[in-house]
C-alpha cells in the first residue's frame, strides 16, 4: 500500500488521519510505503521502527519479524513518488509479467493538502492502481476530466 499523506491539522489534529489509516491497514496485514510530509508521522508515531511490528496483523508481523522490518516502511517525500512505478514494474516482472492492475496495490491520500498528491493520485490511476483520495481534489469543475477520472479509468 503506497500511503501518500500532507502534514495537515485538518479536524483532529497533526497528522491524526493518516497516522490512523496506516495503524489499520498494518492490522490488516498490509505493509505500507509511507510517502510525503507526513511521513514523518509515521515516524513520530514509531511506526517505521522494527517495534512497531507488534502492532501488525499475524501475518504482516511474521514478515517484519523475520526480515527484521518494520510494517511502515518511509519511502521519501511527494516528489519520490514516481519511484513507486519503478517498483510496481519490478513486482510485476519478477512475477512473470503480472498486469499492474491486477497486482495487490493500492494508492491513498487521506489527508492530502497539496496540489502535488493530486497529480499523484492521476498518476496512480493512469497506471491502473485502485487510488483514494480525501478530500476530493479540485477536479470537479471540468465534467470531462471529471468522468475520466471516476469511471472511465476505472475499465483501463
Amino acid at each position: 500500500m503506497g500511503l501518500v499523506s500532507c502534514t495537515t491539522l485538518r479536524d483532529t489534529g497533526q497528522d491524526v488521519h493518516s497516522v490512523t489509516v496506516a495503524e489499520e491497514l498494518i492490522k490488516r496485514n498490509l505493509l505500507v510505503l509511507s510517502m510525503g510530509c507526513g511521513n514523518a508521522a509515521m515516524q513520530v508515531a514509531g511506526l517505521c521502527s522494527p517495534e512497531a511490528a507488534a502492532k501488525a496483523g499475524d501475518g504482516l508481523r511474521a514478515v517484519c519479524e523475520s526480515l527484521s522490518i518494520p510494517p511502515v516502511l518511509s519511502y521519501g517525500t511527494c516528489t519520490d513518488t514516481g519511484r513507486c512505478a519503478d517498483l510496481v514494474a519490478a513486482v510485476s516482472a519478477a512475477l512473470g509479467g503480472v498486469p499492474v492492475p491486477d497486482l495487490p496495490v493500492a494508492v491513498a491520500a487521506p489527508e492530502y493538502m497539496e496540489q502535488k498528491a493530486t497529480i499523484d493520485a492521476i498518476f496512480a490511476l493512469a497506471f491502473g492502481l485502485y487510488t483514494y483520495v480525501n478530500p476530493i481534489p479540485t477536479v470537479t469543475g471540468g465534467p470531462n476530466l471529471v468522468k475520466l477520472l471516476t469511471e472511465d479509468l476505472k475499465g483501463g
